[in-house]
Protein backbone atom coordinates (compact mmCIF):
# COMPACT_ATOMS: atom_id res chain seq x y z
CA UNK A 1 0.00 0.00 0.00
CA UNK A 2 1.26 3.15 -0.81
CA UNK A 3 0.43 7.24 0.78
CA UNK A 4 -2.63 7.63 -1.52
CA UNK A 5 -3.91 4.14 -0.89
CA UNK A 6 -3.47 4.19 2.82
CA UNK A 7 -5.55 7.37 2.70
CA UNK A 8 -8.28 6.25 0.71
CA UNK A 9 -9.24 3.95 3.59
CA UNK A 10 -9.68 6.84 6.04
CA UNK A 11 -13.55 6.22 7.43
CA UNK A 12 -14.90 6.94 10.58
CA UNK A 13 -15.55 3.61 11.86
CA UNK A 14 -11.84 2.94 12.02
CA UNK A 15 -11.10 6.08 14.68
CA UNK A 16 -10.70 5.00 17.85
CA UNK A 17 -13.78 3.99 20.01
CA UNK A 18 -13.19 6.62 21.96
CA UNK A 19 -13.19 9.32 19.95
CA UNK A 20 -15.84 12.15 20.94
CA UNK A 21 -16.34 12.79 16.98
CA UNK A 22 -16.68 9.23 15.58
CA UNK A 23 -20.05 9.45 15.36
CA UNK A 24 -20.09 12.81 13.75
CA UNK A 25 -20.91 11.75 10.39
CA UNK A 26 -21.48 16.00 9.46
CA UNK A 27 -17.19 15.69 9.37
CA UNK A 28 -14.84 14.39 7.38
CA UNK A 29 -11.84 12.97 8.15
CA UNK A 30 -9.49 15.37 6.31
CA UNK A 31 -7.00 14.72 3.47
CA UNK A 32 -4.95 16.81 1.47
CA UNK A 33 -3.80 15.82 -2.25
CA UNK A 34 0.07 14.67 -2.27
CA UNK A 35 2.69 16.45 -4.27
CA UNK A 36 4.44 14.34 -7.28
CA UNK A 37 7.59 14.32 -4.77
CA UNK A 38 7.93 14.03 -0.78
CA UNK A 39 10.80 16.04 -0.07
CA UNK A 40 8.90 17.65 3.23
CA UNK A 41 6.17 17.26 5.52
CA UNK A 42 4.03 19.99 7.54
CA UNK A 43 2.26 18.76 10.11
CA UNK A 44 -0.31 21.09 11.59
CA UNK A 45 -2.42 20.65 14.74
CA UNK A 46 -6.44 20.57 13.08
CA UNK A 47 -8.40 22.06 10.65
CA UNK A 48 -11.52 24.25 11.70
CA UNK A 49 -15.18 24.17 10.68
CA UNK A 50 -14.62 27.72 9.20
CA UNK A 51 -12.28 26.54 6.65
CA UNK A 52 -14.40 25.66 3.46
CA UNK A 53 -12.36 22.29 3.10
CA UNK A 54 -15.62 20.27 1.72
CA UNK A 55 -15.70 22.95 -1.35
CA UNK A 56 -12.03 22.61 -1.74
CA UNK A 57 -10.81 19.19 -1.13
CA UNK A 58 -9.18 17.34 -4.08
CA UNK A 59 -7.45 20.32 -5.14
CA UNK A 60 -4.38 20.71 -3.41
CA UNK A 61 -3.35 24.13 -5.05
CA UNK A 62 -6.82 26.06 -3.87
CA UNK A 63 -6.17 24.03 -0.27
CA UNK A 64 -2.48 24.98 0.20
CA UNK A 65 -3.42 28.60 -0.53
CA UNK A 66 -6.70 28.65 1.63
CA UNK A 67 -5.08 27.91 4.41
CA UNK A 68 -1.63 26.95 6.54
CA UNK A 69 0.87 26.13 3.48
CA UNK A 70 0.54 29.90 2.34
CA UNK A 71 0.44 31.38 5.81
CA UNK A 72 3.37 29.44 7.12
CA UNK A 73 4.47 30.65 4.05
CA UNK A 74 4.38 34.22 4.14
CA UNK A 75 5.00 33.97 8.20
CA UNK A 76 8.21 32.89 7.06
CA UNK A 77 9.40 35.25 4.45
CA UNK A 78 8.37 38.08 7.01
CA UNK A 79 10.76 36.75 9.57
CA UNK A 80 13.28 36.38 7.13
CA UNK A 81 12.52 39.71 5.39
CA UNK A 82 15.91 41.41 4.12
CA UNK A 83 18.08 38.31 5.55
CA UNK A 84 17.58 36.31 2.68
CA UNK A 85 17.76 36.59 -1.16
CA UNK A 86 15.03 36.64 -3.77
CA UNK A 87 16.67 32.92 -4.99
CA UNK A 88 16.40 31.85 -1.38
CA UNK A 89 12.72 32.83 -1.04
CA UNK A 90 11.94 31.34 -4.59
CA UNK A 91 13.61 27.49 -2.97
CA UNK A 92 11.60 28.23 0.30
CA UNK A 93 8.39 29.23 -1.69
CA UNK A 94 9.34 26.24 -4.38
CA UNK A 95 9.63 23.03 -1.43
CA UNK A 96 6.32 24.22 0.24
CA UNK A 97 3.95 24.29 -2.39
CA UNK A 98 5.64 21.79 -4.84
CA UNK A 99 7.51 19.37 -2.86
CA UNK A 100 5.98 19.04 0.78
CA UNK A 101 2.98 16.70 1.79
CA UNK A 102 0.49 18.84 4.26
CA UNK A 103 -1.60 16.87 7.27
CA UNK A 104 -3.17 17.16 10.79
CA UNK A 105 -2.20 15.56 13.87
CA UNK A 106 -6.08 16.04 14.51
CA UNK A 107 -8.14 15.21 11.47
CA UNK A 108 -11.51 16.08 11.95
CA UNK A 109 -12.09 19.92 11.95
CA UNK A 110 -12.69 21.44 15.39
CA UNK A 111 -15.13 24.58 15.98
CA UNK A 112 -14.16 27.17 18.34
CA UNK A 113 -17.34 27.93 19.23
CA UNK A 114 -17.99 24.19 20.29
CA UNK A 115 -21.55 24.46 17.70
CA UNK A 116 -20.47 22.26 14.78
CA UNK A 117 -18.15 19.97 16.40
CA UNK A 118 -15.61 20.20 19.75
CA UNK A 119 -13.19 22.73 20.36
CA UNK A 120 -9.85 21.35 19.93
CA UNK A 121 -8.44 19.01 22.92
CA UNK A 122 -5.19 17.51 22.91
CA UNK A 123 -6.31 14.12 24.48
CA UNK A 124 -8.71 13.57 21.29
CA UNK A 125 -6.20 15.11 19.08
CA UNK A 126 -3.55 12.53 20.26
CA UNK A 127 -5.79 9.27 20.06
CA UNK A 128 -6.44 10.43 16.26
CA UNK A 129 -3.05 10.70 15.85
CA UNK A 130 -1.90 7.51 17.16
CA UNK A 131 -4.49 6.16 15.46
CA UNK A 132 -3.78 7.54 11.63
CA UNK A 133 -1.03 9.67 11.61
CA UNK A 134 1.33 7.10 12.76
CA UNK A 135 1.06 5.20 10.38
CA UNK A 136 0.51 7.98 7.78
CA UNK A 137 3.65 9.06 8.32
CA UNK A 138 5.13 5.66 7.72
CA UNK A 139 3.78 5.46 4.42
CA UNK A 140 4.99 9.58 3.45
CA UNK A 141 8.33 9.27 4.05
CA UNK A 142 10.62 7.82 1.63
CA UNK A 143 14.30 8.51 0.46
CA UNK A 144 14.07 11.68 -0.54
CA UNK A 145 12.18 13.27 2.36
CA UNK A 146 14.20 15.08 4.23
CA UNK A 147 12.12 17.32 6.41
CA UNK A 148 9.07 17.72 9.02
CA UNK A 149 7.94 20.86 9.98
CA UNK A 150 5.98 20.52 13.28
CA UNK A 151 3.47 23.68 14.17
CA UNK A 152 2.83 24.36 17.22
CA UNK A 153 3.66 22.56 21.10
CA UNK A 154 1.14 20.09 20.36
CA UNK A 155 2.14 19.37 17.49
CA UNK A 156 5.60 19.51 18.70
CA UNK A 157 5.00 17.02 21.58
CA UNK A 158 3.17 14.66 19.94
CA UNK A 159 6.08 13.77 17.15
CA UNK A 160 8.88 14.09 19.70
CA UNK A 161 7.40 10.77 21.12
CA UNK A 162 7.80 9.89 17.43
CA UNK A 163 10.69 10.53 16.31
CA UNK A 164 11.93 8.68 19.89
CA UNK A 165 10.37 5.53 18.30
CA UNK A 166 10.12 5.89 15.10
CA UNK A 167 12.26 8.16 13.53
CA UNK A 168 14.38 7.97 10.15
CA UNK A 169 16.71 10.36 10.28
CA UNK A 170 14.41 13.04 9.04
CA UNK A 171 15.16 16.48 10.40
CA UNK A 172 12.45 17.87 12.65
CA UNK A 173 11.86 21.71 12.56
CA UNK A 174 9.92 23.07 15.40
CA UNK A 175 8.62 26.42 13.81
CA UNK A 176 5.11 28.49 15.35
CA UNK A 177 1.68 28.09 14.66
CA UNK A 178 1.72 31.11 11.89
CA UNK A 179 -1.41 32.72 13.70
CA UNK A 180 -1.85 35.76 14.16
CA UNK A 181 -1.47 34.68 17.68
CA UNK A 182 1.87 34.57 17.27
CA UNK A 183 2.63 37.46 15.48
CA UNK A 184 4.97 38.79 18.03
CA UNK A 185 7.61 36.14 17.12
CA UNK A 186 7.21 36.40 13.31
CA UNK A 187 7.79 40.15 13.11
CA UNK A 188 10.64 39.40 15.62
CA UNK A 189 8.86 41.93 18.91
CA UNK A 190 11.65 42.83 20.67
CA UNK A 191 8.67 42.47 23.65
CA UNK A 192 8.88 38.81 23.98
CA UNK A 193 11.41 36.27 25.18
CA UNK A 194 14.33 36.89 22.63
CA UNK A 195 15.14 33.07 23.17
CA UNK A 196 11.72 32.19 21.07
CA UNK A 197 12.79 34.33 18.34
CA UNK A 198 16.18 32.59 18.40
CA UNK A 199 14.79 29.56 18.23
CA UNK A 200 12.72 29.97 15.28
CA UNK A 201 15.60 31.57 13.65
CA UNK A 202 17.65 28.65 14.04
CA UNK A 203 15.11 26.32 12.33
CA UNK A 204 14.52 28.29 9.96
CA UNK A 205 17.88 28.12 8.60
CA UNK A 206 17.80 24.75 9.13
CA UNK A 207 14.87 24.53 6.50
CA UNK A 208 16.52 27.53 4.15
CA UNK A 209 19.69 24.95 4.19
CA UNK A 210 17.47 22.15 2.77
CA UNK A 211 15.50 23.80 0.62
CA UNK A 212 18.67 25.02 -0.99
CA UNK A 213 20.14 21.50 -1.32
CA UNK A 214 17.00 19.91 -3.38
Amino acid sequence: MNLSEYLETFDKDDCPANCVLKSNNMLDIVSIPLPDEISGIIISRDPTTNWLYRHLKGNKDLLFASAIPLTLLKQILIFMRNRIDEDTEKSISNTIFHKTYWTHLHKCQTDINNHMSIRFNVKNANRCADNWLDKELSYAINDKTKFIIALGNDVQNWIQKWNELKGQGIVIINLPHPSGNNNSIWYRSDKIDQNKINSTDEQINQLIDICRSL
